[in-house]
């Protein structure tokens, strides 16, 4: 059910599983196209002080408390994103449930799983960067060998590593649907369900974080907090596992 009337003693947990669900998948979307192109950049066509600039620059991003980011998005992404995409989109395209509300705060799913997304990228910069530097060079040299250009040599490689890059999601969207302070700052905490991408939602984090102070005043609201950070502990957790493995079967693989 997707109801929450603390009065009435009635709770439900629909709306911030599946904003939960929104959000991490379009962080992970976002962190996975721009760690790709990072890694890709790093491992082949930088070098010197352009590619050292670059790592540090990650490094520190990676660094960086999730607050910070929540700032950021509260003062310019949130803004920025309402009126430079959300209104174009929904203007253009409302006849697409993902675009078919009107973006009024701007605080919605959308926001949050691109500043999610954004702050995820040095996680899976690091593991994808990490698996395509771990292929053996003799692959590479056997491309080159055949003549292959340097555009076909990376899809190549790419094509090898391609499993560790999946295992890479995975863990990535293992880690977004944790993610606590953006989400509550972002999302909008309305506990409403909605295909459309620019409604307000609730995250099971930002849920606990906003209303576990005034749990206690109700019977059955702590128990049902939970609850919520019981199934997404357990999802959390059964994905970084599926991750994990994957990744360590691939590592041996490519190795061997």
């Amino acid at each position: 059910m997707n109801i929450w009337d603390p009065e009435k003693e009635r709770y439900g947990l629909l709306a911030p599983l599946i904003g939960t669900l929104m959000t991490s998948i379009i962080a992970t979307l976002t962190a996975l196209i721009l760690s790709l192109s990072l890694s890709i950049t790093i491992s082949e066509y930088l070098k010197g002080v352009l590619k050292n600039a670059l790592s540090i620059t990650i490094e520190f991003m990676s660094g960086l408390p999730t607050v910070i980011y929540s700032l950021w998005g509260i003062q310019y992404a949130v803004p920025i994103l309402r009126d430079h995409l959300m209104l174009p989109l929904y203007n253009h395209f409302q006849f697409i449930p993902l675009f078919s509300c009107r973006p009024l705060s701007g605080f919605s799913v959308l926001s949050a799983g691109l500043v999610i997304g954004i702050s995820i990228i040095p996680y899976l910069t690091a593991l994808i960067h990490e698996s395509y530097s771990l292929i053996p060079i003799a692959y590479r040299e056997a491309c080159l060998g055949i003549g292959a250009t340097r555009y076909e040599t990376i899809r190549i490689l790419l094509g090898l590593c391609k499993p560790a890059v999946i295992a890479a999601v995975i863990l990535g969207l293992a880690r977004a649907m944790g993610e606590t302070t953006i989400a509550a700052a972002l999302v909008g905490n309305s506990m409403t369900t909605s295909a459309c991408l620019f409604t307000p939602s609730y995250t099971v984090s930002a849920l606990i974080a906003s209303q576990y102070a005034n749990a206690q005043l109700y019977r059955y609201a702590e128990p049902v907090l939970y609850s919520a950070a019981l199934a997404i502990l357990i999802i959390a957790l059964t994905l970084s596992l599926i991750g994990l493995n994957m990744l360590s079967k691939w590592r041996v693989k490519i190795l061997a």
